[in-house]
């Protein structure tokens, strides 16, 4: 069963008075955090309106926590899924993806640009991987794939919406499987 992520929907009149009765609790988590209001403020919002929401539609919240409190770990948790996205998008160009619009004198400084591989280097790389994992399942596969790019495990298992205990017990078979074929070599 997925877990069910808090969607904004249109806020209710007792909501909008909230959310501005306490706009001012965005600028102090931006202040006290040395974020620029430029930048966060369009992302923390709806942390903030979230807040304004589930305080509102959840007794149980009200009963234990201050508002004040709530609108921040709101925030503070979309601002840390912000973060998150951005350094995903960026894995892509951190391993090797370089534009054909780079200009070149020689192919050594091409070479130094993809990481100082050769082509053939990298072809046998492809190929080692290529044996490595034809005898992985697909999700396996999926979960290699989704490591080779940079992502934590939390991510991967988070990404193929499958359980932390499935996602580690893979994980131990591909560990085993590639051991038993790197003994070969």
């Amino acid at each position: 069963m997925k877990a069910k992520r808090n969607k904004l929907h249109p806020l209710s009149e007792y909501q909008k008075q909230t959310a501005e009765k306490n706009h001012n609790l965005i600028y102090g988590f931006i202040h006290r955090f040395g974020y620029s209001v430029e930048e966060h403020y369009s992302i923390l919002v709806f942390g903030y309106l979230k807040a304004v929401q589930i305080y509102d539609e959840r007794a149980d919240l009200q009963r234990k926590y201050d508002f004040t409190f709530i609108a921040w770990m709101y925030m503070r948790s979309e601002i840390g899924n912000f973060f998150r996205m951005e350094k995903s998008k960026r894995r892509y160009t951190e391993n090797g993806v370089v534009s054909l619009d780079t200009e070149c004198a020689d192919m050594e400084n091409f070479y130094n640009t993809v990481g100082g591989k050769s082509v053939e280097s990298n072809i046998m790389d492809e190929i080692t991987m290529e044996i490595l994992l034809q005898d992985l399942s697909a999700i396996q596969r999926l979960i290699v794939e989704l490591k080779v790019y940079g992502y934590s495990n939390k991510e991967v298992y988070l990404v193929l919406e499958i359980k932390p205990s499935t996602y580690y017990k893979e994980l131990g078979r591909i560990r085993n499987r590639l051991e038993s074929i790197l003994e070969k070599y």
